[in-house]
């Protein structure tokens, strides 16, 4: 068995820990393996595969890129403007601020921060950082979009099962769940569902 010593590595504002070799091994013996039917054992931090992890981070990446090079809507709140360019301190300046956290974009019928996000998913919005402030600084968990839907119940229909626990555990009410639960179609959403017995 090889051991691993965890590290620290920053990356994209967020601290996450990463199995670095325990020694350092020379370039010809990264070829071989140290010794034959090694296994190399390494813990992740969460359910997520690391496949998963990777691709989720990518499209993360691309999209703060094209975030941050598109233009602010003149009309946009500077809270807005930090959510749709997935700044993080952007946005908890915006809070810090006085900013309306359940502020619906574009007039009445609009989605709320929360209701975005759990409409646009994880890939966009990694549930560590974003919905994590908004929750922390008071978003309204039970604000309905046009169809009369809550965040719990639009991050469930959209796959994001993240966000869906996420919401669960920061005290959304699970009532509305059982309308919803014939629709659902990802499997990750419907083993919340079954977990939580919604």
């Amino acid at each position: 068995m090889i051991a691993a010593k965890p590290t620290t590595v920053c990356s994209s504002g967020a601290i996450r820990k990463q199995a670095a070799p325990a020694a350092p091994r020379s370039a010809s013996s990264w070829a071989q393996p140290a010794r034959r039917g090694a296994v190399v054992v390494v813990r992740a931090e969460s359910s997520q595969s690391p496949v998963r992890a990777a691709i989720s981070q990518v499209a993360i990446n691309i999209y703060k890129v094209s975030a941050m090079l598109s233009p602010q809507e003149p009309a946009q709140s500077p809270l807005w403007a930090a959510l749709k360019k997935l700044d993080l301190g952007a946005v908890s300046a915006a809070v810090r601020g006085g900013a309306d956290v359940n502020e619906r974009e574009g007039g009445p019928g609009g989605d709320t921060p929360l209701l975005m996000i759990a409409r646009a998913g994880h890939y966009k919005y990694p549930p560590a950082e974003i919905p994590a402030a908004l929750v922390k600084a008071g978003a309204d968990l039970e604000a309905k979009d046009k169809a009369g839907l809550t965040a719990l119940q639009v991050s469930l229909l959209s796959g994001w099962q993240n966000i869906a626990e996420l919401l669960i555990k920061s005290g959304a009410s699970t009532a509305g769940v059982a309308a919803i639960k014939p629709r659902l179609t990802c499997p990750d959403c419907k083993r919340i569902v079954a977990q939580y017995n919604l």
